[in-house]
């Protein structure tokens, strides 16, 4: 268990960092260290779910909240906060499918296991009252996980808080994920450069395809902060203060790329299936 007498002097880890970080440690330093973060069609579709998602629920059932902690270290919003039988319970929503345990059960999968044990390890610094599990909720097959906050639930967030501070004090980013599949559905692959890591050290190794053959459209960046990207019949349209609005043909796009505080609507993104938000610094 966590000493309830220590503090954390140093700027609090996002608890989505702690996801990252559970998924691919090379992914964590990445995005919390060098501050490359990408966002891709998957992440575009994550940030829909829980959108539609508090549209549909109960006020009186949902609760988001964010919640930060010194004694931890950590800060993030929890997608929803329920009482059942008289206890709080932390749920988190996600789009893909839940992991197969070995008895054929269904799990939640490590990263997201240790996302909702830290917000149930703040929700129950906030109120004060024990918190006896978390739950992950899969969309894809439709299944409920629980997550019970036990003493290695504990162990286990202590464990990884301790390795994020110490990647955070390297300066060598650390090795790609041994598990090549986990970086097929990474956003951060085109930055990574994963494959030809491994190549580099391993001069026979089969490279699997992570990016799409050569593509002739062009690639449209959008400097501007606070400009944004619509859909104007079969054109994309760029438009920002104080400027004509650009637009481009759909068929002669490939990628669209946001930098910095640009924005694109959801009818772009639909026409558009392969575009990044970039924000870099």
């Amino acid at each position: 268990m966590h000493n309830s007498n220590d503090t954390i002097d140093v700027m609090p880890l996002r608890i989505h960092a702690l996801h990252a970080l559970a998924y691919c440690e090379r992914l964590f330093y990445l995005e919390e260290v060098e501050n490359l973060r990408v966002a891709d069609e998957r992440v575009y579709a994550g940030r829909r779910l829980h959108v539609e998602i508090e549209r549909g629920e109960d006020e009186g059932e949902w609760l988001t909240l964010t919640l930060e902690s010194e004694r931890w270290g950590l800060v993030g919003k929890v997608d929803c906060v329920r009482r059942r039988d008289g206890m709080l319970i932390p749920y988190e929503h996600k789009r893909g499918r839940s992991a197969r345990a070995q008895h054929g059960g269904a799990e939640a999968w490590p990263s997201d296991r240790l996302q909702v044990v830290a917000y149930a390890a703040l929700l129950e610094e906030h109120t004060g009252r024990t918190v006896t599990e978390g739950r992950v909720r899969y969309h894809a097959d439709n299944t409920m996980v629980r997550v019970p906050m036990d003493a290695q639930a504990h162990a286990d967030l202590q464990h990884a808080i301790a390795r994020a501070r110490a990647l955070q004090s390297s300066v060598e980013r650390p090795p790609v994920a041994d598990n090549e599949r986990l970086c097929v559905r990474c956003s951060l692959a085109p930055v990574c450069l994963p494959e030809e890591a491994r190549l580099a050290q391993q001069s026979d190794y089969k490279t699997i395809r992570l990016f799409p053959a050569d593509d002739d459209r062009q690639v449209l960046h959008v400097l501007t902060p606070g400009a944004k990207v619509g859909r104007k019949g079969d054109q994309l349209e760029v438009t920002a203060k104080e400027a004509e609005p650009q637009r481009y043909p759909v068929q002669e796009v490939g990628q669209v790329v946001l930098h910095g505080f640009a924005q694109i609507t959801t009818q772009a993104l639909a026409c558009v299936p392969s575009v990044k938000w970039v924000c870099i610094g």
